[in-house]
């Protein structure tokens, strides 16, 4: 075993999003790259439990699945215990997917008592307004993070983070000279096909991912309501919690009399039919300044360009830079700014939106090959190269 890897979920499980597809992703890098790794997650799924052989991260991954209940959504197991402190006895170095979840905190427990070398994606866990948020509404969670999760990140290798503003979170609270290593989630681009320019009238929209108010969609539905024109459509697919927050995005859609779909969880395949049908994807996370905003990198984003698709994406996430690559469309979290961004996509022509989508296929090919970027990671994860704070490939790039 070259490395021991730790993430709370894994895939195929469904409904966990980014957190666990990025897991999956670095390790069949890591896999390719013929790094033989011991995986251990648990196996919580939302429509049933994982069996190892269903996680398929190529001829060099083991996988480890302990059994999960109770708080799911963190990975609680106590057969985490054991499998967790014999990864950490054995692995000669430990990646950790996520903070402050169980598996994740005990991996870090385990590493700093066993003395073990070990590095921390955070995932989102530390940015500064969701920080902010815990600190100021979540005491008890604040408490955790200051007993537990602060001591334990200071001893790691690196902080892996994706973006600017992750890194700014992580300095925070750990101090300027925090250890960080800057890169960027890769993803294969020969996963997705290209389609060409939907048809039809109108302009479709699409936004995937969980509807809940970090990541700012009923904001993105009230601004987009009073800008639509007869034929524009807006498709919404993604897990959804019941509570206030989906009570109001159901009546949106209701006032939308038909311009809004809502289709919940959908399959990988049926995702590539979604973005093929759809002229823009939309990631809006933070538009609402409540909801303690937790988006890193977006992957949907990363995704999305790799189909063709350009992007409407909301400013301080690892996109801003989005417009000067010619790929997408970045506007501020007002909703005078997203009105604004929609008349523009509104107006665009044909072969302004194919240079849009020429542009972003390319650069997911070219900066987000998730091999090479595995092994920008794995260089400092086995310390033979320092963790420095270097520029992502998202803010270094630009198309004409």
């Amino acid at each position: 075993m070259d490395v021991g890897v730790v993430a709370t979920h894994i895939p195929p499980a469904k409904g966990y999003g980014g957190v666990s597809v990025t897991a999956a992703v670095l390790s069949k890098a890591w896999s390719v790259a013929g790094h033989k790794m011991l995986l251990v997650a648990s196996d919580e799924s939302i429509d049933g439990r994982l069996r190892p052989e269903q996680v398929q991260l190529g001829e060099h991954a083991d996988v480890k699945l302990y059994r999960c209940y109770g708080f799911r959504r963190w990975g609680f197991g106590l057969g985490a215990m054991t499998a967790l402190f014999k990864l950490c006895l054995k692995a000669p170095v430990v990646y950790v997917h996520g903070i402050a979840t169980w598996p994740s905190t005990l991996a870090a427990v385990f590493c700093v008592l066993l003395r073990r070398p070990f590095m921390v994606a955070v995932h989102g866990g530390l940015m500064p307004e969701h920080v902010d948020l815990i600190r100021r509404k979540k005491p008890h969670k604040w408490l955790f993070y200051k007993g537990l999760t602060f001591p334990t990140l200071s001893r790691a290798i690196a902080v892996h983070c994706t973006s600017e503003t992750e890194a700014e979170g992580v300095r925070n609270v750990l101090g300027e000279n925090a250890r960080i290593l800057l890169v960027p989630n890769g993803i294969d681009s020969r996963d997705f096909m290209v389609s060409g320019y939907p048809e039809g009238e109108g302009l479709n929209l699409c936004f995937l991912g969980h509807v809940q108010q970090e990541k700012g969609i009923n904001a993105f539905i009230k601004a987009w309501l009073k800008v639509r024109r007869p034929a524009d459509r807006l498709v919404i697919a993604g897990r959804s919690v019941d509570g206030e927050y989906f009570e109001e995005f159901q009546d949106l859609v209701k006032k939308s009399q038909g311009a809004i779909s809502y289709r919940g969880y959908l399959e990988r395949e049926e995702v590539k039919e979604l973005l093929s049908s759809s002229h823009f994807l939309v990631l809006p996370s933070g538009l609402e300044e409540a909801g303690g905003m937790r988006e890193n990198f977006g992957n949907v984003v990363a995704e999305s360009m790799a189909a063709g698709r350009p992007v409407l994406v909301a400013r301080g996430l690892a996109w801003d830079h989005l417009e000067a690559m010619n790929a997408g469309l970045v506007f501020e979290r007002s909703e005078a700014s997203v009105a604004e961004i929609l008349r523009n996509a509104q107006s665009m022509t044909r072969p302004e939106w194919e240079r849009l989508s020429l542009n972003g296929r390319r650069f997911v090919e070219q900066q987000l090959d998730p091999v090479k970027l595995g092994e920008q990671v794995w260089q400092v994860l086995t310390q033979k190269a320092p963790a420095h704070l270097q520029q992502p490939a998202a803010e270094r790039s630009s198309y004409e």
